[in-house]
């Protein structure tokens, strides 16, 4: 029994300790030292701890702030000089005589974020793990101006870092890819009109910098620019302004607003200089900034040498390979004649832009002597693409699908070298490869061809050959009836063509015949083919021979294999299917 109140004698006195403990820490807050401090710097005796609370109304809730329990010289000019988070804000408007913004009233959560509930200054500061809104600080914080200021257009004071990050936003051409209400329209990336309010500034910051650290399977380039750290910075703080909640109502914001009016100047009239800078992503005779080519695709001046990305094509002979109207319907849409392409839509562009651009893409006239030699015509025509081993995989071969072919295979270069030469005068419909033969003479094409069978099969067997197999026809006997039971092909059937491409097919192709099957990116370059891609499927080479051979004896030199275990008649009906689901995709 003694025993027994010994153990609730000891509980009772681990708790008067516990409870003092936490009296005492109680009266050490984070929010009550700063306080104490305060005071002591102003010279005056302390009166005791509070919590300052603003509270501000938004369309949802209401903000609760209680930032300057610990700010608490925020709105005090005399503590200009006192260390943080003592010292008062500095002019948030620069050069006005008197700052519109009232602490009292709008708090500091409305612009920094944070958890502003807090008082303990680890969590006020957001830095707890998964907090979406941890403080934003300096020139980051302009972002939140967008909360109360219609910044969408003009000028505003203050806010200058957010108005370059717009700007840049249109220089570096990334509304070509992405939706923003009131600025782009395009689809081909996420949309970003709510970009601010779903993601912190470092995600946003490193998406940029690194588009695959937060997704894998991002097509996103890495661009040259993203090494500049201000660049980043400005950009990405205007995608973390770009936010749908905002306090942008008599009932609802702090302050009053001012919303500017900007009108839109568009190039009106097509000419060279204003193609130049549509291209180059500057403003022409005060148009709006709505270019910037020039920070994926490089050209070659007069004397040869290469300015600009190096993640599309280059464009020195895009229109003596493609013609105007091809590289005018292709800025509008390149998906229309490649269906994979990842070149983004530039819809927006007035017919006096697209015009200009094609004028721009024209003036280009550079071309290699004519006694120039294999290797010089090869790196200068063909490397980007197919890369210094003849891989397929040069500098620009990553933004490209499908993938430049891989020449380095002796396989491939034994098999089908007589599409070499059609493939280099005529390009590959529905892919990168254009129609060479506006450009290069036909000498220059046997140098190539020679150049490339010459590196390809320098290691090669001698007694590698192509197996020949002829397309059966309606009526011969199928080539599996090693029963002699008498069958006989018949015309393909493309219900039971489509059993046999989900059975046989679709682990590389993909269910819809997309070429994206579960497979295909475990498999090396090149990967499975798009069968939807209309533009390659229905090019004057690609019959149903060519088809029947891939399938029944595999393609040299890539990961399709041969389905010589299939029947004729099977084959047949896979091609009937590809056929009529080829004609069928939009």
């Amino acid at each position: 029994m003694i025993k027994d109140y010994r153990i609730l004698l000891f509980i009772g006195l681990l708790g008067m300790v516990l409870l003092g403990l936490a009296i005492r820490k109680g009266f050490d807050e984070d929010y009550i030292r700063y306080q104490k401090a305060y005071y002591e710097a102003l010279g005056e005796d302390f009166p005791g701890p509070v919590v300052k609370q603003v509270n501000v109304k938004t369309p949802s809730s209401m903000l609760v702030d209680r930032c300057q329990s610990c700010h608490i010289g925020a709105a005090n000019p005399e503590a200009r000089d006192f260390e943080m988070p003592l010292t008062a804000h500095p002019p948030i408007v620069p050069g006005a005589s008197e700052d519109p913004h009232d602490f009292n009233k709008i708090g500091c959560a409305v612009c920094h974020d944070g958890s502003s509930r807090d008082l303990d200054e680890h969590l006020a500061h957001g830095e707890a793990h998964g907090w979406i809104a941890p403080l934003v600080s300096g020139k980051i914080a302009q972002a939140n101006c967008v909360r109360c200021h219609a910044m969408e257009s003009g000028h505003l004071a203050g806010a200058e870092q957010f108005e370059k990050g717009r700007e840049l936003f249109l220089e570096k051409a990334c509304w070509g890819c992405h939706t923003v209400a009131g600025v782009s329209t395009s689809s081909q990336a996420p949309e970003l009109s709510n970009a601010g309010g779903k993601f912190t500034f470092d995600y946003l910051y490193e998406s940029i910098v690194h588009p695959k650290a937060n997704d894998a399977n991002s097509k996103m380039p890495e661009f040259d620019w993203v090494h500049d750290h201000e660049t980043v910075v400005a950009l990405a703080t205007y995608l973390k302004g770009l936010q749908e909640t905002k306090l942008r109502s008599e009932e609802t914001a702090p302050i009053g607003y001012i919303k500017p009016k900007a009108d839109e100047v568009r190039i009106q009239e097509a000419s060279v200089d204003a193609g130049r800078a549509l291209f180059a992503g500057v403003p022409y005779e005060g148009s709006i900034n709505r270019g910037g080519c020039v920070n994926c695709h490089a050209f070659r001046n007069d004397e040869g040498q290469l300015a600009g990305g190096h993640i599309g094509p280059e464009l020195t002979w895009s229109i003596r390979n493609r013609g105007k109207d091809y590289v005018r319907d292709h800025i509008v849409n390149a998906r229309e004649h490649v269906a994979d392409s990842i070149m983004p839509t530039f819809k927006d562009y007035n017919d006096a832009e697209l015009d200009s651009l094609v004028m721009f893409l024209s003036s280009f006239d550079y071309k290699l002597a004519s006694d120039s030699k294999a290797q010089l015509l090869y790196d200068t025509y063909c490397i980007s693409c197919h890369g210094e081993d003849l891989d397929g995989r040069g500098v620009i071969s990553d933004m490209l699908d499908p993938l430049p072919r891989d020449f380095s295979r002796h396989q491939f270069v034994s098999a089908y070298e007589e599409r070499f030469k059609h493939s280099i005068l005529n390009g590959v419909a529905g892919t990168a490869m254009p129609a060479w033969k506006n450009t290069l003479s036909e000498d220059d094409v046997e140098l190539l061809v020679g150049f490339i069978h010459e590196k390809a099969l320098e290691n090669a067997p001698d007694n590698f050959r192509r197996v020949e197999a002829a397309l059966p026809k309606v009526g011969d006997a199928d080539r599996r009836d090693w029963r002699n039971k008498g069958k006989v092909v018949k015309a393909g059937d493309v219900e039971n063509g489509g059993s046999a491409f989900q059975q046989y097919c679709t682990s590389c192709h993909g269910k819809l015949a997309n070429g994206k099957g579960p497979n295909a990116y475990n498999l090396h370059h090149p990967l499975p083919r798009n069968l939807l891609n209309k533009a390659f499927m229905n090019q004057e080479g690609m019959t149903d021979e060519r088809l029947y051979q891939s399938i029944l004896l595999g393609v040299a030199g890539t990961p399709m294999p041969s389905h010589d275990h299939l029947s004729d008649q099977t084959i047949i009906d896979i091609i009937a299917y590809i056929r009529a689901n080829t004609e069928e995709a939009e």
